[in-house]
């Protein structure tokens, strides 16, 4: 056996030099190419076709094509709804309502979109069609900034977000149109978004905006983000506020509910609060928009000329290159379940529509999984064809 072994690589080893000299070229080959295709792949930029020169303030996406949206125009604002290829303008600047007061969209566990457009109103959108929930002003009269329903959808229950005349608050309310009271004033805190982390629970972000104390200078006051834990059980009494955290600077922008936590990005800081122990966890990434794909994963874009997204989820953190600079600064954004959606604008002005296919990172359609998939396959036949040689001047 040694004598054969022996003479077999006497009689081959110059072929056999040649071989691995060749699949060592080719590793060194492949390492450079894929190194050079693990840049992210599958973003595209384009103008907002659907209403041309449009300005996207809010939008809330069923799929990759219908969706509801605020934008801003030339002629004014619009309202409107686009599903199965048919714009449906809900509100405009001519409406009897108006469109000044529509600041925000939530999307509805029954698929529908709401919105408020007077005091003590909530608008539902669904297929164009309109109907409203009218709440009782025995307990006051109040704006709604937001509305978010309970993570329970058995439960009919929503927390508002409302302005109450000189300060934000929470109010409970149910499809029966009857409010709770208002949580009582939070000092200095403007309280712009709310989000389910379970039943009965919410997490809610702000501002603390303060002129006092120290150096600060009353007409540039100090603004600090926050996060408040919001919990209600439904009935009369005010939703309570169980807990609150304030960050260092800039501002909360995006929650991401991933299992039990909360994902809570900001330009400045991101929060993880876990629903399990109430706590609340900072993580070293900074953002302009933090959007869920599938997979349990989140995705975390920066401003416009970043280079860099960070792909991020419970088990690990990997930035990834962009193929070009962030083509535009976000302003709002979106994710259907194929798509992310982003609006802005370029260094131009323009106004622009940047997607994100998240499933073609690393795929087979991509440069990166292309490569992987080839280097495989011929690391594969090449040793199945080295092996089969070896074994066959063996056997004669």
């Amino acid at each position: 056996m040694a004598k054969g072994w022996r003479r077999f690589l006497e009689e081959e080893s110059e072929h056999q030099w040649l071989a691995i000299s060749v699949f060592f070229i080719f590793i060194i080959i492949g390492a450079f190419a894929i190194h050079g295709t693990s840049k992210l792949t599958g973003m595209d930029i384009n103008n907002n076709s659907e209403m041309p020169d449009s300005r996207i303030m809010h939008i809330e996406h069923a799929s990759n094509n219908d969706y509801t949206a605020i934008a801003h125009t030339p002629e004014g604002m619009y309202l409107y709804q686009f599903t199965n290829g048919k714009d449906t303008i809900i509100l405009d600047s001519n409406s009897e309502s108006g469109t000044s007061n529509i600041d925000f969209l939530s999307l509805m566990n029954n698929g529908s979109v709401a919105t408020s457009i007077s005091e003590n109103s909530i608008m539902l959108i669904d297929d164009g069609i309109v109907s409203y929930i009218d709440l009782s002003e025995e307990r006051g009269s109040f704006g709604i900034n937001k509305i978010s329903q309970n993570y329970n959808e058995n439960l009919d229950s929503m927390i508002l977000i409302t302005d109450e005349g000189d300060f934000t608050s929470f109010r409970g309310a149910g499809v029966d149109g009857i409010p709770s009271s208002a949580t009582p004033e939070t000092s200095n805190i403007e309280w712009r978004d709310i989000s389910p982390i379970s039943e009965n629970e919410w997490i809610a972000t702000g501002l603390l905006i303060s002129s006092n104390g120290g150096e600060n200078n009353p007409a540039s006051p100090k603004i600090t983000p926050v996060v408040g834990h919001v919990i209600w059980t439904g009935g009369f009494t005010a939703p309570m506020i169980q807990d609150i955290e304030f960050g260092d600077s800039g501002e909360f922008h995006s929650m991401v509910k991933i299992g039990e936590k909360m994902v809570i990005a900001g330009t400045s800081q991101t929060l993880v609060f876990d629903s399990n122990d109430l706590s609340f966890e900072y993580i070293d990434i900074t953002s302009k928009a933090a959007i869920k794909s599938d997979c349990e994963t989140i995705w975390f874009f920066g401003t416009i000329h970043s280079e860099t997204v960070i792909k991020w989820n419970e088990h690990e953190s990997r930035v990834i290159e962009l193929q070009h600079k962030m083509p535009i600064e976000i302003e709002t954004f979106g994710s259907s379940d194929e798509m992310i959606f982003m609006y802005g604008t370029d260094a131009s002005g323009n106004n622009k529509i940047l997607t994100f296919d998240s499933s073609s990172y690393g795929s087979i359609e991509s440069g990166r999984g292309f490569l992987n998939f080839s280097f495989l396959l011929i690391f594969s036949i090449t040793f199945v064809v080295m092996g089969w040689n070896v074994y066959d001047r063996m056997n004669s």
